[in-house]
């Protein structure tokens, strides 16, 4: 009989991105505890991988770390860089010189005021924290600052409120692409290597998600330079995982925008479109295990914001050809597959009228 101990890992978090990472890391044999500090994790249990969730306090990361020995994913470093859209972006800009928008971080609207003059109209107003395209506002005339700044500061939180807000220069780019990018233990050299998926691409309205697709069309030289930035964003992060990098595309132009050293919603439509998806790449990818990035089909999915659909709705969304639908906490996600990116892209449209249909 078996009785070698299987390995533990605590999952800091209690978010869907957590639950999710939870069941993949069952399904590789890890004893799993979910919880935050605040309800007594990790308690009795000592250990061997702790994956931190956004906003886990770095203080109490650290005595974890220095108490148990354990690895920790992303690292206090990494948690602390990517925490905010400053921290990274003058990691990205001023320490790697990659290629980004024009930006500042102001703390008031009258510093606001005096940056986009600088700036110069239009320019993007952004939360000072990564907060999945909420809060974002597109200024074109000095009258909308005001409503922009408090906009911003709203989507981080009563808690968050006296964040510093960014401020980017509007480019019209093409369009927006995130590159998920893997790095484990290269079972060939068993050395610490980098994996890209396919480009995803991403469509906001008013600051919110509302369409992605896999793979996203770029030149030959654009895709070289998503994937360079990507390699040089998540190497400078450090440790181990899945990174989202997002970026904005112009032509074969590539700019950084934004680094989140976990799963997030632009790779959810990976559970139809890639052999694995983003959550099971996460726990592979932190326990140091073989990677596997291909992809199986061309998808697309369709989010809808403010929405409830019925059973009834979702059997007829359901109904059309290769068309799964998730509800979430807040979005509905309408995933389709198909031999093209732009059947995949019709079959989610079509779908999501059955969702949007008046009862």
């Amino acid at each position: 009989m078996n009785t070698a101990k299987r390995s533990k890992v605590l999952i800091l978090g209690t978010s869907a991105v957590e639950e999710e990472l939870a069941t993949s890391f069952r399904r590789l044999g890890y004893e799993v505890q979910v919880g935050t500090f605040e309800q007594g994790a990790p308690g009795a249990m000592t250990p061997d991988i702790t994956v931190a969730g956004e906003g886990t306090d770095l203080t109490k990361l650290r005595e974890l770390v220095d108490t148990s020995g354990c690895e920790l994913f992303p690292t206090v470093e990494a948690c602390r860089m990517t925490r905010n859209r400053e921290g990274v972006r003058r990691t990205a800009a001023e320490e790697l010189g990659l290629p980004t928008m024009a930006y500042k971080f102001v703390d008031t609207v009258e510093d606001l005021e005096s940056c986009a003059e600088q700036v110069g109209y239009p320019l993007v107003v952004k939360p000072g924290r990564s907060t999945a395209g909420e809060g974002q506002s597109v200024v074109r005339e000095a009258s909308e600052l005001r409503e922009a700044f408090a906009k911003a500061q709203t989507a981080c939180g009563p808690e968050r409120a006296s964040e510093p807000v960014a401020v980017e220069q509007y480019i019209d780019f093409d369009y927006e692409v995130t590159i998920l990018t893997a790095r484990s233990i290269d079972p060939a050299t068993g050395e610490l290597a980098t994996w890209f998926c396919e480009p995803i691409g991403t469509r906001h309205e008013d600051g919110k998600l509302v369409e992605t697709w896999q793979p996203a069309a770029l030149s030959q030289a654009a895709a070289d330079n998503a994937r360079s930035i990507a390699a040089r964003i998540s190497g400078a992060i450090a440790g181990r995982g899945v990174y989202s990098i997002e970026l904005f595309v112009d032509g074969d132009e590539v700019y950084f925008s934004q680094a989140t050293p976990r799963p997030d919603a632009d790779g959810l439509l990976t559970r139809g479109t890639q052999r694995v998806d983003q959550f099971d790449l996460h726990a592979r990818a932190t326990a140091g295990l073989p990677i596997d990035v291909t992809l199986t089909s061309p998808g697309a999915a369709a989010f809808l914001h403010g929405t409830n659909p019925t059973t009834a709705q979702i059997a007829q969304a359901m109904a059309v050809d290769e068309v799964t639908v998730e509800v979430h906490e807040d979005a509905v996600m309408v995933l389709a597959t198909a031999d093209t990116i732009d059947e995949a892209q019709a079959r989610a449209a079509e779908a999501a009228k059955q969702l949007e249909a008046e009862r």
